[in-house]
């Protein structure tokens, strides 16, 4: 839900900043496809659930970062290919996890919206960054392995166990060796590393980014098919392939 309405705002500004018209009038459409995900998450979690948590710190961390950096291509890198990767992935848990037919099928249309919208970031960014300079792909690097180790801590949930009445730094260390956990972080960086390889931003700089994702054990899924090639397995009636697959 939080990640959706950052979805929205980023979108709305990168249709504003991004130079390219083309890339104007499809962040345009962009943006309706995110009020629609922010109004029917809201109405399900409202309707459905009873209510739903705070934004998690680590997630509101990055979104305030990627929303006061005025670079178009930092919006797009931090929405299109980091959260919205993110997205792809905790949906198709949940879509396999859950047998409660109306999430089913919520989510079903919100991961075709998703993979479009991460391919049009992959292919947008890949033609300017091989453009760009050493420096400043450092600086895009740097971003993209921060808003790893975010969206990665994000999954330690503290907000949660904080509404349980517990303190978080009691369960970080079971939370961090739990397998479902640990099983769910692979599905996020099987997103992520692949679309970092397609722009270019894994081996340069003395292949700088590699050497982190290596850090954290992740860069396994380097060769793993980037949605840039992979968004038309999402289109509403295709089969999707199982988690993990």
């Amino acid at each position: 839900m939080h990640g959706e309405q950052g979805a929205l705002i980023c979108t709305a500004k990168i249709v504003e900043t991004v130079p390219w018209y083309d890339a104007k009038l499809y962040a345009s459409t962009q943006v309706v496809d995110e009020a629609r995900h922010v109004e029917v998450f809201a109405r399900y979690l409202d309707e459905k659930m009873g209510g739903m948590y705070p934004v998690n710190a680590h997630l509101k961390m990055l979104l305030d970062d990627i929303i006061k950096d005025s670079r178009w291509d930092m919006t797009y890198l931090g929405m299109q290919i980091m959260i919205e990767g993110l997205a792809l992935a905790a949906f198709g848990y949940l879509h396999e996890l859950t047998g409660e037919p109306l999430l089913k099928k919520l989510l079903r249309y919100v991961m075709s919206d998703e993979a479009r919208h991460v391919a049009f970031g992959v292919l947008s960014l890949k033609e300017a960054y091989e453009d760009m300079t050493d420096s400043e792909i450092k600086d895009r690097q740097e971003f993209a392995f921060e808003a790893s180790i975010r969206m990665r801590d994000r999954f330690l949930q503290q907000e949660v166990w904080e509404r349980m009445g517990v303190k978080p730094r009691d369960v970080v260390p079971i939370t961090i060796n739990d397998p479902t956990r640990k099983f769910f972080q692979q599905l996020l960086f099987a997103k992520i590393v692949p679309n970092c390889k397609k722009l270019g931003l894994l081996d340069r700089n003395d292949k700088w980014l590699r050497h982190r994702f290596e850090e954290m054990d992740v860069i396994q899924f380097e060769d793993h098919e980037d949605t840039g090639e992979e968004f038309t397995k999402f289109e509403l009636g295709a089969q999707l392939a199982t988690v993990g697959e």
